[in-house]
């Protein structure tokens, strides 16, 4: 691997001028273990300036991807590159199979389930070359993996193992209503219309999107629940023999499930396309907050288990209850700094190409709780996560 002379590690992080870049940036410019963090991005001013803004060890570098001696350039002499550039089936694999050519150790926040499974297709690869790499460890996928470790970790034997994430509303200002919707938004219609991959009967398998299924946390009772494609079922099987299902899954208001799942219809009759979608349901009214319906019972972001344990069948339900605050840039950037802060520790070092499950899930907690905020007297509580056991009776 470049640079194992240093003390510190040199980090370049892809896109790290975007909003979840650079959270990411900023964490790891302050932290001990890093000597220098390049912000690489085609927006070499906006690179420039989070540099300035970070201090001495951000510098920016101006870097486009699709320059394949530019980026294996940039690589040489690095330890860890984070790859926060999206969309991922375009810039997963690419940057990836860079990493591995450099010998240089790779993170990235991977929300989606194609560029998963042809980056865990690198494994032996990575091996080969020394290098480990963790894929999508954000928010979700990411601490939720993290959550299903630990709901797996009470149980014996574990038959099923589900992710669930709260789906808002979004801000007007998410869309350009002149020209075309976000790329946030359009990639969660194309999930929501495309044929995914699922964990079933004890493998992958084709499913449809928008499922819905009813779902029990302990102590919460059941709740309406609709499948999604994400990696999570991709990777977390993988952590335990034996697993028969294992799906992510998205709680919401009803309204605006009921808005997603009428402008999904309108893309898979051929009505719309993806991106006239995602901007048909910025716009659609009654989708936010009390005017979309009563919040589900559920927590905003869990995992759930089911299993065995001392010869009970038994379901454990695990949430954080430490985390940074509630944006999409903060959840999705704060945690790969986190993953990459272990992995220069030497906390994270095992060769190949790996779901978030190769992190350790106590370990990860704790850290991720010194970047959030804390109740009014600024004291951090005692317990990070929540992991709660129940028998299943019926």
């Amino acid at each position: 691997m470049a640079a194992e002379h240093r003390t510190g590690k040199r980090v370049l992080v892809t896109g790290g001028a975007g909003e979840m870049g650079a959270h990411a940036c900023r964490v790891l410019a302050s932290a001990e273990e890093i000597a220098e963090v390049l912000i690489a991005d085609r927006n070499e001013q906006a690179a420039k300036a989070l540099a300035d803004e970070l201090g001495p060890r951000a510098k920016p570098l101006a870097l486009d991807i699709y320059d394949a001696d530019g980026l294996a350039g940039a690589l040489a002499d690095v330890d860890f590159v984070l790859n926060t550039a999206g969309p991922f089936y375009q810039f997963g694999p690419l940057v990836l199979r860079a990493a591995i050519a450099a010998r240089t150790h790779y993170l990235d926040i991977c929300d989606d389930f194609e560029p998963t499974l042809e980056m865990l297709d690198l494994d032996t690869d990575a091996r080969e070359a020394g290098i480990t790499a963790v894929i999508g460890v954000g928010a979700s996928p990411g601490i939720s993996n993290l959550l299903g470790v630990l709901a797996m970790d009470e149980c014996e034997a574990v038959e099923t193992i589900y992710t669930s994430w709260r789906a808002s509303g979004f801000q007007r200002a998410e869309v350009d209503t002149d020209v075309r919707s976000s790329a946030a938004v359009e990639h969660w219609i194309h999930n929501c219309t495309a044929t995914i991959k699922a964990w079933r009967d004890g493998g992958l398998a084709d499913a449809q999107p928008l499922e819905e299924r009813s779902i029990s946390y302990p102590g919460r009772g059941e709740s309406p629940v609709w499948v999604c494609g994400h990696p999570e079922p991709l990777t977390l099987p993988r952590y335990r023999d034996g697993v028969r299902e294992s799906l992510n899954l998205m709680s919401s208001r009803p309204r605006l499930m009921e808005a997603v799942i009428r402008t999904a219809d309108r893309v898979r009759s051929g009505e719309l396309d993806v991106a006239e979608a995602s901007r048909a349901l910025v716009l659609e009214p009654n989708t936010m907050g009390s005017a979309a319906g009563p919040a589900p019972s559920l927590p905003v972001l869990f995992a759930v288990a089911e299993g065995t344990k001392n010869g009970k069948r038994v379901r454990v339900g695990a949430r954080p209850l430490v985390v940074p605050d509630d944006s999409m840039a903060t959840m999705t950037g704060i945690p790969l700094a986190v993953a990459t802060l272990m992995a220069a520790r030497g906390e994270v070092d095992r060769p190949g190409v790996h779901g978030p499950e190769v992190i350790d899930a106590r370990t990860f907690f704790d850290d991720l709780a010194r970047y959030a905020r804390h109740g009014s007297d600024g004291e951090r509580p005692a317990e990070v996560v929540e992991v709660v056991v129940e028998e299943i009776t019926a």
